[in-house]
């Protein structure tokens, strides 16, 4: 679920608004519709349309000048490529999908790997080709989990362990530049801003930690709770929040293994496959150099500026890779627009598809 939103859906105590789960009819797309009035729709429609046309210009425009390179070079690279090289990296991407259900199954008692997997690559599908589509995604996936059985709490339950794990992998693993760093094995470009680094490693780890604290929180919560309900407003949703803080660590607690298991598998694979895009375009980068970048590539598609970090992703491991001395712009432009064609360019025709046959069985 290189692909997640932060947007929850409620448990059956707080009535899911019937407008955000997809009604019986499945027609599409107005089965996907969100609960919001006309106006605003067209207003956040007109941003998702500016926002992509703006990360459309500067991939066109400025990408290719953070490369030091032009298109005409960046094709020939990408057409250049043989067949088994791309089967590979296919074949590296679905391996990555597999760990990353395990964690995801992890997180609902009774989800198999084969249906997390159809909610990671279906929800991820729609949330990166909508307007509020991380919105959309968490309302398919409540529909889809709701049809199989699952109960609200529990897929509420899941979908914060699951956006609350990728969180604290994302921050936590820049931790991994420390014994590059304390080895000397950074790149001289990055050594030059060792303060720098470990400020902002030393900020991402504690926000990280931070995340993990939320799981330990449940006491403060029912405290505040009591607080509140002598005729609180808000007494309502501290106690749901409660509830789900509390289903949340019972959750993390009796499947730590498994969910650790599979983010960190899942992150490893993500990595080895922005190596694997890097090798086979011919851009020769140091190792240092694509832990870092791959760092903050992880942590720019927490940015919800453009669906799935369009344009922003890009041009940010641009800037961290061709700090590697004599290294060719068009191999690096090529591999990481390989990356990203891997990492969210298929899962979109996947999950349209699984989406299309989801949807015909339920007609049937």
């Amino acid at each position: 679920m290189t692909t997640s939103s932060n947007v929850l859906p409620q448990p059956d105590s707080l009535a899911l608004p019937e407008s955000l789960a997809l009604p019986e009819s499945l027609a599409l797309p107005e089965s996907l519709a969100l609960p919001v009035p006309r106006a605003r729709r067209i207003r956040q429609g007109l941003l998702h349309l500016v926002a992509v046309t703006a990360a459309g210009l500067g991939l066109a425009w400025i990408f290719p000048a953070v490369m030091k390179t032009g298109w005409a070079d960046i094709v020939a690279a990408l057409t250049s490529l043989s067949a088994f090289s791309l089967a590979g990296l296919v074949a590296l991407w679905v391996v990555g999908k597999l760990a990353h259900s395990v964690a995801l199954s992890a997180a609902m008692p009774g989800l198999d790997c084969r249906r997390a997997l159809m909610l990671s690559l279906t929800g991820a599908a729609v949330a990166n080709v909508l307007p509020l589509g991380g919105a959309a995604g968490v309302a398919l996936n409540y529909r889809m989990s709701r049809g199989w059985g699952f109960p609200g709490p529990a897929i509420a339950t899941y979908t914060v362990v699951v956006n609350l794990c990728d969180v604290i992998m994302k921050f936590l693993l820049p931790l991994a530049l420390i014994p590059l760093a304390l080895g000397g094995r950074l790149p001289e470009q990055l050594g030059a801003r060792a303060p720098f680094l470990a400020a902002g490693v030393g900020g991402l780890a504690a926000a990280g930690f931070g995340a993990l604290g939320l799981l330990a929180c449940q006491g403060l919560l029912r405290r505040l709770g009591a607080g509140l309900r002598a005729g609180s407003g808000l007494c309502r949703a501290v106690l749901a929040v409660e509830r789900v803080v509390a289903a949340s660590r019972e959750t993390v607690v009796r499947s730590w293994s498994r969910l650790g298991a599979g983010m960190c598998a899942y992150t490893v694979l993500l990595l080895a496959l922005l190596t694997a895009c890097l090798r086979v375009s011919g851009a020769a980068v140091p190792f240092g150099l694509v832990l870092a970048a791959f760092c903050g590539e992880r942590l720019l598609t927490l940015v919800g500026i453009t669906p799935a970090g369009l344009g922003v992703v890009e041009l940010g491991l641009a800037g961290v890779l061709m700090l590697a001395p004599g290294v060719e712009g068009a191999a690096v432009a090529s591999g990481i627009l390989l990356y990203r064609l891997a990492t969210v360019g298929l899962g979109v025709p996947v999950g349209g598809a699984l989406l299309t046959w989801w949807v015909w069985r339920r007609q049937q």
